[in-house]
């Protein structure tokens, strides 16, 4: 970009100098158009920071998800292997009992807990895919300002004023989706995942 902003500037240096002339009408659309892809640049960058950290809350909240299935295994197998113990001999029935009763408890637990979870991880996916569609937005608005700027700097090497129209059309249209982008309805923050049980 810097040997760009380079023959922008010769070419408007060796302009007429007047305040209407095409130099001076590229120098206003280059200013405008850096400084705005300069914001969408910095709002995209956070936006692509939160969106990973997002991510990162949604693999964790499936692991835990994960951790408590397995727990809950382990307890079913349990469960099973204590009322075969009792099948096989129904005498230790009154001793079996407060185990069986505290795995099928806990079988229970797990099972709410890991609804609980599971809403927890969906709602996490929905924010972090919403915000992969915003992110999406400010590359593409970063991408038409460059257009732009690029459009800007062979109106001021060629005189050709439908260039500069053509780059505002480009400038026009990155300022839609950074726009969009930024009114975009966010999703409020999901807390972050609860600790496992140790």
């Amino acid at each position: 970009m810097g040997e760009l902003a380079e023959q922008i500037q010769e070419a408007a240096e060796h302009g007429h100098g007047h305040p209407g002339s095409l130099n001076s009408l590229v120098g206003v659309a280059v200013a405008i158009t850096a400084t705005v892809m300069a914001l969408t640049s910095i709002a995209g960058g956070e936006g692509v920071q939160e969106m990973n950290l997002t991510a990162s809350e949604v693999n964790n909240m499936w692991a835990y998800f994960q951790a408590k299935s397995t727990k809950q295994h382990l307890a079913e197998n349990s469960l099973a292997l204590l009322e075969a113990q009792g099948e096989l001999a129904p005498q230790a029935a009154p001793v079996l009992k407060p185990r069986l009763d505290r795995y099928r408890a806990e079988i229970q637990r797990y099972d709410k807990e890991k609804t609980a979870i599971q809403e927890k991880a969906e709602a996490l996916e929905a924010r972090r895919n919403h915000l992969q569609g915003r992110a999406a937005r400010f590359g593409v608005a970063e991408a038409a300002f460059s257009l732009a700027l690029a459009l800007f700097g062979l109106t001021a090497l060629t005189q050709r004023r439908w260039l500069l129209g053509l780059g505002l059309v480009f400038g026009l249209a990155g300022l839609l989706a950074a726009g969009s982008a930024v009114l975009s309805v966010g999703l409020s923050h999901a807390p972050a995942s609860e600790k496992a049980d140790s």
